[in-house]
């Protein structure tokens, strides 16, 4: 059980560093954070692209490395929601499901402005296509994180232990966190304002929702982890019928 203890929180520091090497090459080498304005004319677009060529395909190799970080951390959250419904776990099932789309949600959109600095010196037109081919979808596909959150929630506010696997905020936290990134969904109605892939809500109450949630549930995962752990120790050290019947 330690080692396995041991092992669940290596997966689950997955998550810290998938942000950290998230933002090293999204953010400081490729410098999309923040993204490029949707109402940019192609022109702008494109001379974007071949001026920063070589730095966006950087920063999108250390980005969808990081995008594949999240699956050991989702399994180890996984892991810990069995412990709320036992050996038959569909919310924890769901979870990990959801969660293992997660990388191709990153990793797919990024591969289009890979594409797009690859012959940056394409017609300006093509190349403003690609770009909004990855931007579109890396904001507003937030389906499967945000069904995730709230299977989260649903699965730690339905615990009925005596003492629970996950704190009843962690629940209301997780569901409220879901809420604030679903509305980038919206953001391919939007090339101006607070929806617009560069917006206020689109963006920025996106970025800030998922890296706050991910965060969050790290601490709590680590925080069951170790309950479980002293769960197990107590069940090992616990006499048994037959051992008491021996001492008398």
């Amino acid at each position: 059980m330690v080692t396995n203890a041991t092992t669940q929180r290596l997966c689950l520091w997955c998550g810290p560093l998938m942000a950290l090497v998230f933002f090293i090459g999204f953010g400081l080498i490729a410098r999309f954070i923040p993204p490029p304005n949707p109402a940019l004319n192609a022109a702008d677009i494109a001379a974007l692209y071949r001026g920063r060529s070589i730095p966006i395909r950087i920063g999108m190799q250390l980005s969808m490395w990081a995008g594949v970080l999240c699956v050991p951390w989702v399994i180890a959250v996984g892991l810990q929601m069995k412990r709320i419904e036992g050996r038959v776990a569909p919310l924890a099932y769901l979870q990990i499901g959801l969660g293992i789309l997660l990388p191709l949600e990153f990793i797919v959109p990024l591969y289009f402005f890979q594409t797009a600095a690859y012959r940056a010196d394409r017609p300006a037109e093509v190349v403003q296509a690609l770009n909004d081919l990855g931007w579109l979808p890396f904001t507003g596909l937030v389906y499967t994180v945000v069904a995730q959150a709230v299977v989260f929630g649903i699965a730690a506010l339905a615990d009925t232990h005596a003492t629970p696997v996950f704190p009843r905020w962690a629940g209301y936290f997780s569901i409220w966190c879901g809420l604030l990134m679903a509305p980038a969904s919206l953001d391919v109605f939007f090339t101006n304002g607070p929806l617009a892939w560069n917006g206020a809500i689109a963006w920025w109450v996106l970025l800030v929702a998922f890296f706050v949630w991910l965060i969050g549930l790290t601490v709590v995962t680590f925080q069951a982890i170790s309950s479980g752990q002293m769960e197990c120790s107590a069940h090992r050290t616990e006499p048994t019928i037959g051992s008491r019947a021996a001492e008398r």
